[in-house]
């Protein structure tokens, strides 16, 4: 009969195996799509053609080629649990299959829509696009993209990763570490530390061989784990997604238990072939494990638990990061703003009436309040060479935007420009004014440049309205310029310049159409994108993070638990005479496991003093000072409690263990004195 340390230690891999697989298919496809061979990545590169252009030569390598290919764009209405495919639709291929029945969303917390290709006129053409086709087809592709005015960067996918093995988070594979080092440690204990039942069979007469072959006969413990628990997880599958990316799912889950399994199978041969050598005697008697291998068994339960800490310090950091930094905040001070992409093919970027026909356009659409002004300029001090950001908006924004004076009150346009510096700033006020009217503002009325006031901005952060490149979304400590009527203020040439930047941002997408239909220009603008696109998609990453790392709080807390499961079971197999001598004695329970309730101190202990360690790297940072603006920093505090609170409990459930196996050790080592 095989001990239960060692059926415990078979049962492990096709369990993780399965979860691993589980996680890594989800974050595949959460972050992209499962199954693609390839990924091209595109940037901007120079004067681009309209994204017409575009989705068309797309749509003639997938036919060339009977390739697939596949862009995922995040919804702006619900970024976290919604998304859009763009996919090309070359008869009998898999596209064309999405576009008839719909993606098979792995994932219950995404909802994907199936679009045709050519719908890419709606969003931002750079980004990622996945491929389901040979090597020529991302040749052709790549030079699809180049010919059309984009930077692309292509990357083959490993066939590994097509089944979502080794996508997983920070942590994962720390935790497969310590598991598989805690089985294999199971395997040493129930062998090398137990030769009976190989000595057993040494006097039957049976050979090392056949000894060994009857002990790798535990592998019948992972096959019936996974033929019990295959019909549970099919299931579950279902309920869940409909059974949605199944083959891949069975795929990963064999690879991945195969490789989980190796080492274990590794450790205990090497286990046997040590008993079998073991004095015939000696073993007999039931030698007791070695004090190697009872001390890995515990140093593989402290790492599980300082791993514990690290993975709820990783989920409470992915959860502020989702909730406040970049995300639901950008979403929220987006609004409904769209932005115009003025990329025609050819684009007569030379053409000054181009360019003054689009400031013409942009000029009425602001005069209209159908679009407001958002422009990042950075602008001289008036003293020297000194340079200072600066944000030139209107009356619109204004009206969005909540914007505060140093004393409290709101900031709103007047007749005339204001400029506005922020309340600490050491700014020259008339420095800054000349400069702005000297350049800046030197196509404005000579009434305005001589009428501009100034005051004291409140508002720490100011938003942007940004295109998705090098602009940041907030910008902290920039001069305020409101102008309030910017047709006026600026030339036709600068506003045309400012649309096609997305610096003139309309307030939504029926405004944008109307202006556009009203004005002509459709020819000119080839994509209406949602401000908010950019901050979706990093929505939709950060919330992907939370759900990962709360899976690793999970299963580390779990391996922690079983480690220490497995720590105590192999110190009552050294120590269990001598404990039950103690309690012959008299000696208290307490004292008579003082060695495995240190241990539990030591765990605690470690935990705290890491929770420590990253709660002061979180909350001091590399200059030693507290940041009151990092919302990293405010969250340190919370997250060493939590992460301290999780070790304790682990270590309260390890004791209960510790008490448990006292009482039977107790009663099995009386039988034996009878």
């Amino acid at each position: 009969m095989r001990s239960r340390v060692l059926r415990l230690a078979y049962a492990i891999p096709p369990v993780l195996a399965f979860v691993l697989a589980f996680v890594g298919l989800a974050v595949t496809d959460e972050s992209g799509v499962v199954g693609s061979t390839s990924s091209v990545t595109v940037s901007l590169d120079g004067a681009a053609q309209s994204n017409r252009v575009i989705a068309g030569a797309i749509a003639r390598v997938a036919r060339e080629h009977h390739a697939t290919v596949v862009r995922m764009v995040a919804d702006r209405a619900d970024p976290i649990g919604r998304r859009t495919a763009l996919v090309t639709d070359a008869p009998g291929t898999i596209g064309e299959q999405w576009l008839r029945d719909g993606y098979p969303d792995f994932s219950r917390t995404m909802s994907s829509r199936v679009r045709p290709m050519s719908d890419l006129d709606r969003v931002d053409p750079a980004g990622t696009y996945e491929l389901f086709g040979d090597e020529a087809a991302r040749r052709d592709l790549v030079r699809a993209f180049a010919s059309a005015g984009y930077g692309a960067r292509t990357e083959s996918t490993p066939l590994l990763g097509r089944l979502g093995i080794g996508a997983t988070v920070d942590g994962v594979p720390g935790l497969v570490g310590v598991l598989v080092l805690g089985a294999t440690t199971a395997c040493l204990v129930a062998t090398v530390g137990s030769p009976r039942r190989c000595a057993v069979r040494r006097l039957h007469g049976h050979s090392t061989a056949r000894i060994l072959r009857q002990e790798l006969g535990a592998l019948r413990t992972s096959a019936t784990v996974a033929l019990v628990g295959a019909p549970l997880a099919g299931v579950g599958i279902w309920i869940m997604n409909g059974a949605a990316q199944w083959p891949a799912l069975v795929a990963a889950t064999a690879v991945l238990g195969a490789a989980l399994l190796t080492p274990v199978v590794l450790a205990h041969a090497t286990g046997v072939l040590l008993a079998c050598r073991r004095p015939l005697v000696d073993a007999l008697r039931g030698a007791r494990p070695p004090g190697g291998v009872v001390g890995l068994a515990h140093a593989a339960r402290l790492v599980a638990t300082l791993l514990l800490v690290s993975a709820v310090s990783g989920l409470v950091g992915a959860e502020v990061v989702a909730r406040t930094s970049g995300t639901e905040r950008d979403l929220r001070a987006a609004g409904t703003a769209v932005q115009l992409w003025i990329t025609p093919d050819p684009r007569p970027i030379e053409s000054q009436a181009y360019w003054d026909r689009l400031g013409r356009f942009a000029g009425g659409a602001l005069q209209d309040h159908d679009a407001l002004l958002s422009a990042v300029k950075e602008v001289s001090t008036g003293s020297g060479n000194a340079g200072v950001p600066a944000l030139f908006v209107d009356a619109e924004y204004l009206r969005l935007q909540d914007v505060r004076a140093a004393d409290g009150t709101r900031i709103r346009a007047g007749s005339r420009p204001t400029v506005w510096i922020p309340e600490h700033s050491w700014l020259d006020p008339d420095a800054l004014v000349r400069s702005l009217t000297d350049w800046d503002l030197r196509d404005a009325p000579d009434a305005a440049r001589r009428d501009i006031t100034v005051g004291r901005l409140g508002t720490p952060e100011l938003w942007t309205y940004p295109d998705g490149g090098s602009v940041r979304g907030w910008l902290d400590d920039a001069v305020l310029v409101v102008v309030p009527t910017p047709a006026t203020m600026f030339s036709a040439d600068q506003l045309g310049s400012w649309l096609s930047t997305g610096d003139v941002a309309f307030r939504d997408r029926a405004r944008a159409e109307r202006a556009i239909h009203a004005a002509g220009v459709g020819s000119e603008i080839s994509a209406v994108v949602d401000v908010g696109q950019a901050a979706a998609e990093t929505a939709r990453g950060a919330r992907r993070t939370v759900v990962a790392q709360a899976a690793a709080v999970v299963s580390a807390a779990v391996v922690a638990v079983v480690l220490a499961a497995l720590a105590t079971s192999a110190h009552r197999r050294r120590h269990g005479r001598a404990r039950f001598a103690k309690t012959v004695a008299g000696v208290h329970p307490v004292r008579a496991d003082g060695d495995l309730l240190t241990v539990e101190v030591v765990s605690v202990v470690l935990a705290a003093l890491a929770a420590g360690v990253a709660w002061s790297r979180l909350r001091l940072g590399d200059a030693g000072q507290i940041s009151v603006l990092d919302p990293l920093t405010q969250a340190a505090s919370p997250s060493a409690l939590l992460a301290v609170t999780a070790a304790v409990v682990v270590s309260i459930l390890s004791t209960s263990i510790v008490l448990g196996t006292a009482r039977e050790t107790d009663r099995s080592r009386g039988d034996e004195a009878r």
